[in-house]
């Protein structure tokens, strides 16, 4: 079944995404998924919450440099006179001028790409750069020429898919026909289109769970990178479901430990 013809329906502000043994659920207000069984509700975790586990040092990195590039504007504009060094980052915070502005702004470029996405997928043609935001054209920019160059066919475009037998939900970017074949395509988004390892393994999660819902698994999966000079790269998945269900049964470890420490700590 294509996601093109949108099979979900619409009931107070979910999505649900109807397979032959069970149903997927969405709000998008509470950012949490359910996998509906024999008439049962049952909470999944979503597959990037599932990644929390990972380390991931470049984002340290990131949010340091984040709250150093803050600290410099404001020192230029002089409104860190007399401040507490150790004061400082709450008053960049105040001003909107750290790690959380920039990861809502992340947020915001994220959402661009998939309307994006979705354009090119019901229209068959990619969108125009010029009626998105100027603050994320380039992103758009990069994109489109990814589409133009691959062409790519598609089949299922932002579906939601879930595992019943794991525990999990997520939307998957698109599966879609190119020269290589059927490829399950994620896309990703950064100032340099740089590409994370655990990109991968969030995409071997999305074909885990598209393979249970009974659509046909792609033989390739892709990782698609844009930026915002309007640049993409592209890198081969090199992640099996194997992969996924590792990290997914160390969350569950974790989650399972940490709910024991509360309670632990609660006696």
């Amino acid at each position: 079944m294509s996601a093109l013809s949108r099979p979900y329906a619409e009931r107070d502000g979910s999505e649900i995404q109807h397979y032959e043994t069970f149903s997927v659920e969405y709000r998008d207000a509470s950012h949490r998924y359910w996998i509906h069984v024999d008439g049962e509700r049952n909470p999944a975790v979503s597959v990037t919450a599932v990644l929390g586990v990972l380390d991931k040092p470049a984002l340290l990195g990131w949010a340091e440099a984040c709250g150093a590039e803050g600290a410099l504007i404001l020192e230029r504009r002089g409104e860190l006179r007399n401040v507490d060094p150790k004061a400082a980052i709450d008053i960049v915070r105040i001003n909107g001028l750290g790690k959380d502005a920039k990861r809502d702004a992340g947020a915001d470029r994220g959402t661009a790409i998939h309307d994006a996405l979705r354009i090119y997928a019901s229209e068959g043609t990619a969108p125009n750069v010029g009626d998105f935001p100027a603050e994320v054209r380039g992103y758009v920019s990069g994109l489109c020429k990814w589409l133009l160059e691959a062409n790519p066919e598609p089949v299922h475009a932002e579906q939601i898919v879930g595992s019943a037998k794991h525990g999990y939900a997520g939307r998957l970017d698109l599966i879609a026909n190119l020269a290589i074949g059927r490829t399950l395509v994620d896309l990703k988004t950064s100032p340099r289109a740089r590409l994370y390892p655990e990109a991968h393994i969030q995409a071997a999660g999305y074909a885990l769970a598209a393979e249970e819902c009974g659509i046909e698994p792609p033989a390739h999966i892709l990782i698609v990178g844009v930026g915002e000079e309007g640049n993409f790269t592209t890198q081969m998945g090199c992640a099996d479901p194997r992969d996924f269900r590792a990290v997914l049964a160390c969350h569950k470890a974790v989650a399972r430990v940490r709910a024991g420490a509360k309670l632990a700590a609660a006696a």
